[in-house]
């Protein structure tokens, strides 16, 4: 599911700009999830805590009013009705990957994926394209080869697949239908030789960028294995906290593992904190507006830890758990000192990045609003290593 997100995300940028090339940031600062991701995620939510697709679809959608939706999608998502829509737009495709990691059969996921698709895209081309992807995710990831996949595809739901990537680019023009930008966005996996060059083989075709990206990058995922930690590491920065929480429980449930959210967990010889440390040279940072919260490795409950450092001191952390809200306070020497302290101690470290436009908002230290008193987990926070 992370590799439908990343590729949302990169292929965002190119919405409504067609880039016939393959050469481009992967993410930079205008990055941002779309409708994709948040359907995606509606999805996997819908999968995991049950009442049902439509349900999911609309709270999610309802939620995130703004991620770029169909004009048709969007009023059938804030309509109060509970009938289906029998669209053949790729909102179908781009949202279905959460179904190929959750059965065991293919039987089970074609059916399950045109399930996912009824409530907005019960036209036959709508679900085509939904048990289409589907099932090439769950082909990839149970070790079928492309030409396995191809052959499934192909002999299954009648796309033409015998294309490559450069031979559609020059003639491919935008098309938000599953017929018109599904199989191509398949190619583009077919085409590649790793995740990275999957979402940029989708993105290069110069059509719906950020839903052909995740398209292309959720069956890649499955096939190539894991998603880079590199991008991952900046899902934490362009996802909502409630958005992360659904994909860690999928990952958890499904996956059997959990990808780790922040590349600042391992430390390197030297004793920083290693893959380059706060990720500034991939998406504009300043880690004193930016909320971070760790879990409790004991308990796994979540706490929540203010990072900020006022002119003429040092960095410190601010710690909170539930209610009756206490804060307690952590003197370190650099942020990064406060990252490895964190991760030597067994603790996970999430964060949201507070981005607008081409500002960040003001974030203040918290000992103006609430009495630090000693927490704890963290009273003894000094004899940390």
């Amino acid at each position: 599911m992370l590799g439908a997100i990343v590729g949302d995300i990169v292929g965002s940028v190119f919405e409504g700009h067609p880039h016939k090339s393959k050469e481009f940031e992967f993410i930079n600062e205008r990055s941002r999830f779309t409708d994709d991701s948040v359907l995606t995620i509606a999805t996997a939510d819908a999968l995991l805590h049950g009442g049902g697709y439509m349900s999911a679809l609309k709270e999610w959608g309802r939620t995130y009013p703004l991620a770029g939706y169909g004009h048709k999608f969007k009023s059938w998502c804030f309509s109060d009705s509970g009938e289906t829509q029998d669209s053949f737009g790729n909102g179908s495709a781009m949202r279905v990957s959460p179904v190929a990691w959750a059965f065991d059969t293919l039987e089970e996921v074609l059916e399950e994926a045109e399930k996912s698709a009824a409530p907005s895209h019960s036209h036959p081309e709508g679900i085509k394209g939904a048990q289409a992807v589907a099932a090439a995710v769950f082909m990839a990831r149970n070790g079928k080869s492309k030409d396995e996949i191809k052959s499934f595809i192909a002999d299954k739901f009648g796309y033409d697949l015998d294309r490559s990537i450069d031979d559609i680019r020059p003639g491919y023009h935008f098309s938000s239908t599953c017929m018109g930008s599904v199989p191509e966005a398949i190619i583009a996996f077919l085409d590649s030789t790793d995740f990275e060059d999957a979402v940029c083989n989708a993105v290069s075709l110069g059509g719906d960028a950020d839903t052909q990206a995740c398209i292309a990058g959720a069956i890649a995922e499955a096939f190539y294995g894991s998603v880079p930690k590199r991008w991952v590491a900046m899902l934490p920065i362009l996802l909502p906290l409630e958005a992360l929480q659904v994909v860690e429980e999928f990952n958890k449930k499904y996956l059997g593992s959990r990808y780790n959210f922040f590349c600042c967990a391992t430390e390197s010889e030297e004793g920083h904190a290693a893959e380059g440390g706060i990720p500034q040279d991939i998406v504009k940072l300043r880690p004193e507006n930016c909320r971070w919260w760790v879990r409790d490795p004991g308990t796994d409950e979540e706490i929540w830890a203010f990072v900020t450092a006022e002119k003429g001191s040092s960095p410190a952390a601010y710690f909170s758990t539930a209610a009756p809200v206490i804060f307690d306070k952590l003197d370190f020497a650099s942020f990064e000192d406060a990252f490895i302290a964190l991760a030597r101690n067994g603790f996970d470290l999430f964060f949201e990045n507070y981005f607008y436009g081409d500002s960040y908002s003001e974030f203040y230290p918290l000992t103006g609003y609430f009495e630090v008193e000693p927490h704890p987990v963290f009273s003894a926070g000094t004899e940390w290593d």
